[in-house]
């Protein structure tokens, strides 16, 4: 396993997995994927200039606690994208909420609500690495350039 596939690993255990088995291999391997595609933005932010290899499982804990945030603020945008495409008509569904007749009730899920749901994580997940970014860049970062005697 590389240390790309751990780190990704470790996002799906710790905030979405609940599979096991082959379903799981292939969500770490979709993080996997997204980490290593994405591992530009992460130096982005951090104003350094690491690679996906660099991210190990001994050191760099601060890197890879924004990476995992970086990784849920762009799960839960697509979540709530994907549940907004199909509430927009696009699919031929019959549009109701509830139905009754007689005793019976038969009770659909808002997605509306589910929507707003992923957005307000998504905009918490943002909140959460803006600060952690902040922090980081406070505290950790060495600086870019240093004049005289400093």
């Amino acid at each position: 396993m590389s240390v790309v596939s751990g780190l990704a690993a470790e996002i799906y255990d710790t905030e979405l997995g609940y599979e096991t088995g082959p379903e799981r291999d292939s969500e770490v391997t979709l993080i996997s994927g997204w980490v290593d595609a994405n591992i530009g933005v992460v130096n982005t932010y951090l104003n350094s200039s690491f690679s996906a290899e660099d991210l190990s499982a001994t050191g760099h804990l601060e890197e890879r606690a924004i990476t995992k945030e970086l990784y849920l603020s762009s799960y839960y945008g697509k979540q709530s994208r994907n549940v907004l495409r199909g509430i927009d008509g696009a699919s031929s569904q019959l549009d109701f909420q509830t139905l009754r007749e007689g005793d019976s009730v038969i009770t659909r899920t808002n997605k509306n609500q589910v929507a707003q749901n992923y957005r307000m994580l998504e905009e918490g997940s943002k909140a959460k690495l803006k600060d952690l970014v902040h922090a980081y860049n406070m505290y950790k970062s060495e600086p870019s350039q240093v004049y005289g005697n400093d």
